[in-house]
């Protein structure tokens, strides 16, 4: 009797191991068809949405570019300042516009330019007085030329860093049989913006009637980056002398990496000094934070007698002038 319940035990066990098998089958199979069924077409659409969405954004880019040039001609703002002063110059000023991606005709960043300044010198009379109203006043105008600045920075060091990549993938595409502009939409495919949104504007142009030359040359016109220069360089010299592309641009691709890495390197030796910078030029900031706080009494002077005023300015004059000096310090050109 103990023998018989001892089987139908093992039998009971066998049948539920073997039901918690269909089951773990059974959900395999239903996560496969809904894999197959649902997540892969909806991940398809959105890639293929996503696709479109970029080259859409890429034909607004160009369309932008056109419309900024065409408009720049005709500005009576530029006109008026390149007369005046011999700023504004429509070339030079679209050209820092464009490559920093501000897509606003030259006339129109001059108008704002000047309107942060007004909005600066109107704060400056109403809160302050002495200096400090034109101080306020320059800081406004200039920010719209710091912000241009630090974004064709940004995006320099973003297309430097897909340099090295995109200069194998074309020597390779090249050493296959393809051709420069087949090359280079195959570039504008694989790598990611800036550097693929700007290879697609080329291949487009030397599509729509410009040749490589020219639509390269443009290209090196809208990125401000020493790299893409040996790269337009070299393409410029193989069409007119001769010779193996594809090696130019393995030797291009293996100098860039050499000097990102010697950059590397700079920013890793030069550390200790922006940090000890950053460190000079923080610690008054916080220590006259740290008075104002816990004594406001002592130190309200420089605020309110004529002598603290001119100490206050001539130590902010003098800490701009420190960290100008330590920034040329530590920043090595490679």
């Amino acid at each position: 009797m103990d023998r018989l319940s001892h089987l139908n035990m093992n039998g009971m066990d066998f049948m539920y191991a073997l039901g918690l098998l269909g089951v773990f089958v059974a959900a395999c199979l239903l996560i496969t068809v809904i894999n197959q069924m649902v997540m892969e077409p909806y991940l398809k659409r959105s890639q293929l949405k996503k696709r479109m969405r970029s080259q859409k954004r890429e034909q607004e880019f160009r369309a932008k570019i056109f419309k900024a040039y065409q408009e720049s001609r005709n500005s009576p703002v530029v006109s008026l300042m390149g007369r005046l002063t011999g700023w504004g110059r429509v070339d030079n000023l679209e050209r820092q516009l464009i490559q920093a991606d501000i897509y606003i005709p030259p006339g129109v960043f001059i108008l704002v330019v000047a309107l942060m300044g007004s909005v600066g010198l109107f704060l400056g009379a109403r809160f302050l007085y002495g200096i400090w109203f034109w101080v306020v006043g320059a800081a406004m105008g200039c920010l719209p030329i710091f912000i241009l600045r630090w974004k064709k920075r940004r995006k320099t060091a973003r297309f430097e860093k897909q340099m090295p990549e995109a200069m194998e993938l074309l020597a390779r595409s090249l050493h296959a049989g393809h051709t420069l502009p087949a090359t280079m939409e195959l570039v504008a495919q694989e790598i990611k913006a800036p550097l693929g949104t700007e290879m697609r504007i080329t291949y487009e142009e030397q599509r729509l009637g410009l040749s490589v030359s020219q639509a390269l040359r443009r290209m090196g016109e809208r990125v401000a980056s020493q790299d893409l220069r040996y790269f337009v360089t070299a393409v410029l010299v193989q069409n007119e002398s001769g010779g193996n592309l594809a090696e130019i641009l393995e030797n291009i691709g293996s100098l860039i990496r050499e000097r990102m890495q010697l950059k590397g390197k700079v920013q890793t030796l030069t550390a200790e000094g922006r940090f000890s910078a950053l460190i000079l030029m923080g610690l008054p900031v916080l220590t006259f934070l740290a008075l104002y706080v816990m004594s406001r009494d002592y130190i309200m002077p420089l605020f309110s007698d004529p002598l603290g005023k001119k100490m206050l300015g001539a130590a902010i004059g003098s800490m701009a002038i420190g960290a100008w000096v330590m920034k040329k310090m530590v920043s090595i050109k490679v």
